[in-house]
């Protein structure tokens, strides 16, 4: 599958009339605490698809479920409720050659990239090692496959002979990125994997992504705290907050105006792209062990009504996208919403 960098709504276009890579249905994680006298609720009614060359944010503060999440589509965590679709099939129900296929398909990029590759073993041998694993190539070919990645990264071929200690840390994401394409996957699942490293190597590893995304057709879940990143690299953010999808659509839509409270909290608080989500919005943050009835969001919500105290909102369509709010925030004539001051009610408060 291929698509053009120049022009990406074919590929949106192509997207939309696919059949889902994934879909979650009502996808629920539940984690027992006080020796199971408790529980904590780390994810709680997730509906998401993902289809074929999209590529997808998942947003949030810490503790906003995303990393739980990313688990559960890897089939690292099992649900405790709801259903995790692969193409047509449970992922609970696959068989082993079924997880065998999974595994070869989705590729994940871990955050710690350097932890994730082996220090004994040379970068030749860690990318030829997925190759061989599912027999992508003849034994003749893999050598010639491995310098295919290296180039595929931007990283020169003698790269090979070196050791995951003897790179820079942007050397080691891009090795961690060739090692997730040498299984040939149809996903790309990457969690922060551009946090911590400086502005501009950041940049670099955008544009790769975003680059080998668009060049391969490939699908792509991006969790990150910043909706700067999100926008940047993905057609489509999902805004999570304490398990739940607040807010869901298309990134450009999404910065221009936002629906949500939160995601407007969001972008007021850190509106540039080189500005990361280092310090929490202004307001209490509920325990996930003991939510408050009602909207989890209501503490730090400045435009809360009554009935958000007492009603949970779950996520409803709105015209194009998906918000988690009784009380959406209405869309100005310019289709650009603009900062409020707190206290003040919105004029046109309810969608």
């Amino acid at each position: 599958m291929t698509t053009s960098m120049m022009n990406p709504a074919p590929a949106s276009a192509r997207a939309a009339a696919a059949s889902p890579l994934f879909s979650l249905l009502d996808v629920e994680k539940v984690f027992p605490i006080d020796s199971g006298r408790r529980q904590l609720k780390a994810l709680d009614g997730i509906r998401l698809e993902l289809r074929p060359g999209e590529s997808l944010a998942l947003v949030g503060e810490s503790g906003s479920g995303k990393s739980t999440l990313v688990r559960v589509m890897l089939g690292l965590e099992p649900a405790s409720n709801g259903r995790v679709i692969v193409g047509t099939q449970d992922l609970a129900s696959l068989d082993r050659a079924g997880r065998q296929k999974f595994a070869r398909e989705v590729a994940y990029i871990y955050q710690d990239a350097r932890g994730s590759l082996n220090p004994r073993m040379t970068v030749g041998a860690l990318l030829a090692e997925p190759i061989r694993l599912h027999r992508l190539r003849e034994s003749r070919e893999v050598d010639g496959r491995v310098d295919e990645l290296l180039a595929q990264v931007g990283l020169p071929e003698a790269t090979r002979y070196r050791y995951p200690s003897e790179l820079s840390g942007g050397q080691v994401r891009r090795v961690a990125v060739a090692r997730a394409l040498a299984s040939e996957p149809r996903v790309i699942v990457a969690d922060e994997s551009v946090a911590g490293l400086d502005v501009s190597v950041q940049a670099q590893l955008l544009n790769l992504l975003r680059d080998l995304q668009r060049d391969t057709g490939l699908a792509m879940v991006f969790v990150t705290h910043d909706l700067g990143v999100a926008a940047y690299l993905c057609e489509r953010v999902a805004v999570m907050y304490l398990g739940r999808i607040m807010e869901l659509g298309p990134s450009q839509d999404i910065l221009r105006a936002p629906r949500h409270p939160y995601t407007q909290g969001l972008l007021q608080a850190f509106p540039r792209f080189d500005a990361p989500l280092t310090v929490s919005l202004k307001g209490e943050i509920p325990s996930p062990a003991n939510l408050p009835q009602g909207c989890r969001f209501q503490s730090r919500c400045q435009w809360v009504q009554e009935d958000c105290r007492q009603t949970d909102p779950v996520q409803r369509p709105l015209p194009g996208r998906q918000v988690a709010c009784l009380h959406p925030l209405p869309v100005p004539e310019s289709g650009i919403l603009h900062a409020a001051s707190p206290g003040a009610a919105p004029r046109g408060r309810r969608a």
